[in-house]
């Protein structure tokens, strides 16, 4: 796993490091330059121009170091600096006074459709204000050009910490980042505007990244699945209880069981409508299926409970969430209408035995009783605010799903792609982590790792369908990819 920061605490990492470790910021800043050269000589050869657009804070100095990097490897580098230089960082002028002893001064403008490749170091991670003025002009003078361009820890005009647009930001092929990811990386539209994002160690020790850290994300090799063990039995791996399917929504109920299965659950029986007896037996075998008068016998032989897809909103579903709450014992994944079961009858819910809400942005909504776009407005906060509602482990689903529980640190997922926007996908990701509680894990670490290899089997699905052709099944088709020790990367 890799950790998470602000803004702020990206900032206290600088600081701490330099002057608490003892590291200068020059060596840092010469180490930054390095990567960013590093990556800028991977696309382009010495035949090829770069031009480098240059801030006056220490994005800028990170900046002006590759341009002298680069220089002395013969590339052929020009740049410029936007902004007054009166009001430059320290490091910045110190850089800038190197190259101007070398004999390389600044361009006054450039034509940017002469070069092959930009690299920008206008902003950082700091920016907090709308861009305006003649970073704006910049900034869209980039964009137009249609030249790819490598950002310098974020693009310029994105926020560090929402990802959000801050009036105008750069299009990024690349951004290289240094010693943690921040949550502007990872949360869109922020995600989208980086491009292909490079993280990489400059001399921040983990150690203090992990200190202030109140984020973090899943990387390709971490290690996900519950153990299984050559002596054990289909006991051994879980009695998984899941209430879903009206008489309209067989394919809810058909999509969580399946996905249940294909995560190792050892048993798993669906209690749906009568009418679906036929289709759920027929398609899935290995399934016990029971209806739903069988609720209160089955919460006694069950190891976790999954209440809601496609189940419908009624008196009845409401009586039936109520004797869950009551009566049951055993960690409990509610998803689609049992959410909004939730807040139609207005439940408080206090349930103690481990619980996961898997809301969308409008179920969530309803759930907090505000609109999507305060939802929007800060997704990880928001999904704190609705897990300290419920008592509950939130998992906030959005091109990015955040996982978030009061006192840890919050789960920003990265894996996924839009091909997952289609009908049934929300289900199999209910299923999944009730699959994973079924083999032993805990309640947080299910939703996390059903998160990571949810979007992680989406993108096999993808790569093998494409985003238009795949649907929630080529889902269910690729948890065997992701499942077995091996979680190589197909982005």
């Amino acid at each position: 796993m890799k950790y998470v920061l602000k803004n702020q605490e990206m900032q206290t990492v600088d600081y701490e490091t330099i002057h608490g470790i003892g590291i200068p910021g020059l060596v840092l800043m010469e180490r930054a330059s390095k990567a960013v050269a590093d990556y800028a000589v991977q696309m382009i050869d010495h035949s090829k121009r770069i031009l480098v657009i240059s801030g006056i804070g220490n994005n800028g100095g990170d900046a002006l170091a590759c341009t002298r990097i680069l220089l002395e490897q013969d590339y052929l580098v020009d740049y410029m600096i936007v902004g007054n230089l009166e009001k430059a960082s320290d490091d910045l002028k110190l850089q800038l006074q190197i190259l101007k002893n070398l004999g390389y001064f600044p361009l006054e403008n450039a034509n940017f459709h002469e070069y092959d490749l930009l690299i920008e170091g206008i902003f950082g991670v700091g920016l907090s204000r709308e861009v305006g003025g003649i970073y704006k002009e910049m900034i869209e003078r980039i964009n137009a050009c249609g030249k790819p361009v490598i950002a310098i820890d974020i693009p310029s005009g994105i926020s560090g910490d929402s990802g959000k647009v801050l009036g105008c930001a750069v299009h990024a092929a690349i951004t290289v980042t240094f010693g943690s990811y921040k949550r502007g990386h990872l949360l869109y539209p922020g995600r989208e505007y980086c491009g292909n994002i490079k993280l990489v160690s400059i001399g921040f020790h983990n150690q203090t990244i992990k200190k202030y850290a109140t984020g973090y994300t899943l990387e390709a090799d971490d290690h996900l699945m519950p153990e299984r063990k050559a002596y054990s039995n289909k006991g051994s791996y879980g009695k998984v209880l899941i209430i879903a399917g009206n008489e309209t929504m067989s394919g809810a109920a058909c999509f969580a069981a399946e996905a249940a299965l294909r995560m190792g659950a050892g048993l798993v029986k669906v209690l749906s409508d009568v009418q679906n007896r036929s289709v759920l037996q027929t398609k899935l075998p290995e399934i016990l299926f029971g209806e739903r008068k069988d609720l209160k016998e089955s919460l006694n032989w069950c190891d976790c409970i999954l209440f809601g897809p496609g189940i419908g909103v009624s008196e009845e579903t409401k009586e039936m969430l109520e004797m869950i709450l009551e009566e049951g014992t055993k960690p409990l994944v509610i998803d689609a209408d049992g959410l909004n079961t939730i807040s139609r009858y207005d439940m408080e819910i206090n349930y103690p035995y481990g619980l996961i809400l898997t809301p969308h942005l409008m179920e969530a909504s309803r759930l907090m009783s505000c609109d999507i776009m305060q939802m929007k407005e800060d997704l990880c906060q928001n999904a704190y605010e609705l897990a300290k509602k419920y008592h509950c482990i939130a998992v906030l689903k959005d091109a990015a799903t955040i996982v978030a529980q009061e006192g840890d640190l919050v789960y920003i997922n990265q894996s996924g792609n839009d091909g997952m926007a289609t009908g049934g996908s929300g289900d199999v990701l209910a299923g999944m982590i009730t699959g994973l509680l079924g083999g032993g894990l805990a309640a947080h670490e299910a939703a996390v790792h059903g998160v990571y290899l949810h979007g992680l089997a989406g993108d096999r699905a993808r790569r093998d369908l494409g985003a238009y052709s795949m649907i929630a099944s080529d889902i269910i088709t690729h948890i065997k990819d992701v499942t077995g020790g091996s979680y190589e990367s197909v982005l």
